[in-house]
Parts: structure tokens; sequence; C-alpha cells
């Protein structure tokens, strides 16, 4: 692996830790400086966002256990779930779907459990011959406002357009939002045992519309868009959230994202509205040799550098909005984002693209959250996909057994980057020539984020070589100065190190030290690693 000295212009972030790790040997040099004095704007909270979908052993078993069950729960809630993400603060979560959105019709879902109608899901098919793909419904809407609540994070509910009407998405609307007493709606969500309206302001129209959420055009999506928020029942003012590109495709689906807008165009009436645009990203392996659990340092370094380029994408598809929206109203909703590999790991037969996931998966979810801070002029929202059991998961849950997984972490750590405000950041470090599949690449030797809140500036940087660690001097710009720092790590000596339920703590945060000379604080991050650092300032 050959290292190039380049600077880089990035943002720095952090949170905070507690426990221990050896000093690792100090082979390269990075420089960092961080302005506090100057910062850009809010980090939004919803950018650590999450998503669940009736898929798999997402909902059942991993969410769901029933109000029978000897599994802790609340009301049927797994309680480890509800604690876990409470920990995090989870802003919010995406339903019912995913793919299974555009197949879902929300009666099925409300009303005496044992009533509750035996529905298809559009999963069934992936699932085994014999085994139990029907969708019982037990898991509905006021099940879900009520993970909601507990877990305090705000709903963001995915509309069928694949296969619903305008009507029935407006009578969902007005079943969640309508004041009590003010509509017969209104009345049955009552008697269903919620008599305040739910006040869901995120809604998606559709999902992924340019495949299982409809096949179409980006122009034809447009024309349905515009039909189902024209009559939207307004009891709060809306968060609109159209479908957008997938852009993990070879061109990035820049397509879908000018025929989509083209389509809104010279359109008679009050005009149309857009708040979000649901941009997805999987760095997708599934034609590949690449599994979640085994892999070399080419399988390492792949997945990291694809996992990059979202970037590129996020880019390339804000300056086609600019054209049609000059003023950037239109903000995006990454709400699926995640490492997605070809099958072999998963939890069993019933849990469908569940994969076991590696301390390599902890170092993706860190850049890209590090790209999306610095891109927070642009994000409104991003959902990690998914929560539990399925793809980029922070849990795995079978039955009574639970366990974090690394990813988790990095969640934890990044915590403090909610709601601060971007700060500028200037990162100096070695760049990398990597091994991928095929061929070889650059990636950043040390990249990162960094926000300010107060007088706490939360710095969170990866060092994403196998080989080497790397010393690194962060100093602050503007005339500010330096109080305190704190760092954690979290590492591993093995790049697939992973928690099971036999081992839950294999990969876990530790402190690292870090020491304060002037207006500088130096950290030793070690090889294959996350580092948040907190700053107080002076």
């Amino acid at each position: 692996m050959i290292a190039h000295r380049r600077s880089f212009l990035r943002a720095a972030a952090a949170g905070i830790g507690a426990f221990a790790v050896p000093r690792p040997r100090l082979a390269a040099d990075a420089e960092i400086e961080v302005d506090p004095s100057s910062p850009g704007p809010p980090i939004s909270p919803h950018v650590y966002g999450h998503f669940i979908e009736h898929l798999g052993g997402v909902i059942y078993d991993g969410i769901w256990v029933g109000r029978e069950s000897r599994i802790p729960n609340v009301d049927g809630i797994r309680k480890q779930f509800v604690d876990d993400m409470k920990r995090i603060g989870a802003p919010n979560l995406r339903w019912p779907g995913g793919c299974f959105a555009d197949g879902y019709h929300w009666r099925d879902g409300i009303g005496p459990a044992n009533k509750r109608p035996r529905t298809y899901n559009y999963w069934e098919n992936r699932v085994l011959p014999g085994r139990h793909a029907v969708e019982g419904n037990e898991f509905g809407v006021h099940e879900f406002m009520r993970l909601c609540r507990l877990v305090g994070a705000e709903p963001y509910v995915a509309a069928n357009v694949g296969s619903g009407t305008p009507r029935e998405f407006h009578d969902w609307v007005s079943y969640c939002n309508a004041p009590a007493g003010a509509l017969s709606l209104a009345d049955e969500r009552a008697a269903n045992g919620d008599r305040e309206p739910f006040n869901v302001k995120y809604w998606g129209v559709g999902n992924e519309s340019w495949g299982c959420g409809g096949n179409m055009t980006g122009g034809e999506y447009a024309a349905e868009y515009r039909k189902f928020i024209a009559q939207f029942p307004v009891y709060l003012r809306p968060f609109f959230v159209a479908t957008g590109p997938r852009g993990h495709s070879a061109d990035g689906d820049v397509g879908w994202t000018e025929d989509f807008f083209g389509g809104l165009q010279s359109v008679r009436g009050l005009g149309v509205r857009v708040d979000g645009f649901a941009l997805h990203y999987y760095t997708d392996f599934r034609q590949t040799a690449e599994d979640g659990a085994r892999f070399d340092a080419r399988g390492w370094y792949a997945v990291l550098h694809k996992g990059a380029h979202i970037e590129n994408v996020i880019n390339d598809h804000w300056a086609i909005m600019g054209r049609y929206d000059p003023p950037h109203r239109t903000r995006f909703v990454i709400d699926e984002w995640g490492d997605w590999y070809r099958g072999g790991t998963e939890l069993g037969p019933d849990y469908i693209l569940s994969q076991t996931i590696t301390l390599r998966d902890a170092l993706h979810a860190a850049m890209t959250l590090d790209i999306f801070n610095r891109h927070a002029g642009k994000i409104e929202m991003a959902n990690l996909a998914q929560t539990i059991n399925c793809l980029h998961s922070l849990f795995a849950a079978v039955g009574d057994k639970y366990v974090r997984t690394p990813a988790y972490y990095t969640f934890e750590m990044y915590r403090p980057h909610m709601g601060g405000r971007l700060v500028p950041a200037r990162i100096e470090a070695p760049e990398l020539t990597v091994p991928l599949l095929e061929g070889s690449a650059r990636l950043p030797g040390l990249s990162g984020s960094a926000s300010v809140r107060d007088k706490s500036l939360t710095g969170t940087l990866t060092n994403p070589s196998r080989q080497e660690s790397v010393a690194t001097r962060i100093r602050l710009a503007g005339g500010a100065r330096l109080r305190d720092a704190r760092a954690t790590v979290l590492t591993h000596q093995d790049m697939h190190a992973t928690n099971t339920f036999e081992k839950p703590d294999e990969v876990a945060l530790a402190a690292l030290p870090a020491t304060i000379s002037g207006d500088a604080a130096t950290v030793a991050i070690p090889k294959q690693a996350v580092v948040a650092v907190s700053l107080q300032l002076a």
C-alpha cells in the first residue's frame, strides 16, 4: 500500500467513550485544523435515522415479540430494543417499508389483533418453501406509533403508491392526524386506543417507484406524485418525501432525477411542493463473491471505497436539482443506505437479508455519517437500512438472544453531532493507494467531520488502513482556546471481528489517550479504527 501526501477539505466530528486500549505504534502523521469561530449549517438530528420494514426477522422476532412473550417487552415490543434505541437518541423510524410499503394497506393493521387479516407480503417469494412469511398484521399503525413514543423517535411513514390510491393515502393521514372528534376517522382511531392524534409530519409518497413501487419512469411518477399530494389533508404542515433515484446504479440514476423534476415543471394550479427527495444508496456487492464475514484486504478496502462514492452521488444529483430548484427548497432524504452483500451469513432461514456485521461495517457507517455531516446543508434525513436483523443492522435478535453489532457503536460515538453545527476543518494526511477486488484506487488516509455545540467541539475520524496507525494533531483556529480533550476508539486487531450472541462485547468502545499542548490536541489513531474526540473550549 502506497501513501501519497495530500490535503483534504473536510469536517471533523465526535462522540465520547470510556474504556482502554493499548497505544498503537505510530507510523504516519496527520494535521487537522478546525475553526469553531465560523460554524456552518446545523446537522439535522434526523440524519441519524433508522428504517424498519416487514421483511424477514425485522419486525417479527426483532422488534415485535408479542404481549404474551417471556422475552422482556413493553406491550409486545422487545424492551432491549427500545432501551438501546433510546440510548443512541434515535430521532426517527421509517416504516412500513421498503418494498413492503407499496403492497401495504393500512386498514389491515388496525382494530383488534385477532380480527386483522392475514395478507401477502412482498418478500414472501424470497423465503424458503414451507417457512412463514405471510403477514399477520399483529404490528400495525398503533403498534408502530407506540414504538415511536417509547423510543422518542419521530414517525416517518412510507405510503402506498404502487398498489394504493390517493384516497387510501389521504384517509391514512386523517386517521393519524385529525384532531379528536373532528372526523369519523378520528373517532375510529380513538376506538382503537388512541384518542389524541399521532401528528405524523414525514410522509413518503411511495418507495422506489422506479422498481418495486410501480416500475415507473421519473415522468410517470411525477404525475402520480402530483395526484397524491393535491388533496392532502393538512392538520399540520407535512414534509413530503418524493421517491428519488437508485444512486448505486452504474450511472447513478441521474435520468430519474432529471425526469422527475422535469415532470413537475409548468404545472398549473397551486404548484407542487417537494420537501424531501429520497436518494437510495447501497454499497452493493450482491453480484460479487463478497459476503459479510469472509473477506481479505481487497474486500475490506473495496467496501470502504465504494461506500465513499456516495459523496459523488450526492453532489451529482444536487447539481441537477439546482437547475430546476435554484433556491434548493428540496433537500435529500437518504432513507436507505448501507452495506449489502451476497447471501450466506443469515441468522437463519426466516431471517432473509440478515448478514454478519463486522468492524468493516462500523467503519463504513462512520465514513458515511461523516459525509452526511459535511453535506449538512443538503440533507434533511437519512435512514440506515435496516435497524435490526436485516442488512447493515445495529442489532441481531433471535428469540431471547440479542446483541449489538459493531455498527451500533458508531452511532453511539456520533450522537454528539446531532443538532450541532458543522465546523470547517482541513485534514492533511497521507492518501492511500489500496487494492480492490479488481485493480486499485486511492482512499483518504484519514477522513472525518466536526461540529460544535456551546463550548464543546466534537470530531470523528476514521483510519481505514489495515497496516498503519496515524499520529494526529488537531489544532484550533480562529482564536479558540482548548481546555480539555477526551477520545474514544472503536477498533479490533482482527478486521473480521464481530459481536455474537456468545461474545456480545468482542467489538466495543474504549478510551483513547489524548494530550493537550497549547491550542492543539494529539491522539494516536490505531489502524482500522474510528475515533471520536471531544474538545472542551475555554
